[in-house]
């Protein structure tokens, strides 16, 4: 899912420790409110990115990887729900933690000396811990954040090189 559509703000550093191998963290924020639900998080990944095709060029260079990667994500969720005891809806919160892991393969693009584009796609596993609390809605799809296991990696980023 992209970051935008999960109101997520996203930032990255990427470090060579090779010229082939480098070590990406990315360090992310949530937060939604709307009339039934407010949400906020942050997360933490770490990727180890191992390039298996370089080509450098003066003015541009194009780079194939995989990168094996390790995240964790916080998120408190509250939902206006119903309550059958007391019959009026109620604000519901929650909060839980998540762990994943798992493989990206991407291709990394450089241009204009300073820009760089990033596409990658790939996937892993993810565990939410005590997100059985929240609605059944809330971590049925690999689109929610209580969601737990087999989950889809698509993404774009776009960066610059300092």
């Amino acid at each position: 899912a992209s970051q935008f559509t999960r109101s997520t703000f996203q930032m990255s550093f990427e470090h060579y420790l090779t010229p082939t191998t480098s070590l990406q963290f990315n360090a992310a924020m949530n937060y939604r409110d709307n009339d039934y639900e407010q949400t906020w998080g942050i997360g933490a990944e770490a990727q180890l990115k191992f390039y298996v095709y370089s080509l450098i060029n003066p003015r541009n260079s194009h780079r194939l990887y995989f990168a094996p990667y390790l995240m964790n994500n916080y998120e408190e969720v509250k939902n206006y729900q119903y309550n059958s005891i007391s019959g009026r809806q109620e604000w519901n919160a929650n909060s839980f933690d998540a762990v994943g892991t798992g493989v990206l393969f991407g291709w990394s693009f450089s241009f204009a000396n300073r820009v760089n584009l990033d596409i990658y796609t790939g996937g892993g596993i993810r565990k939410a811990f005590n997100a059985n609390d929240l609605s059944y809605y809330s971590n049925s799809t690999v689109f929610d954040y209580g969601y737990s296991g087999i989950t889809p990696r698509l993404g774009i980023d776009i960066g610059f090189w300092f």
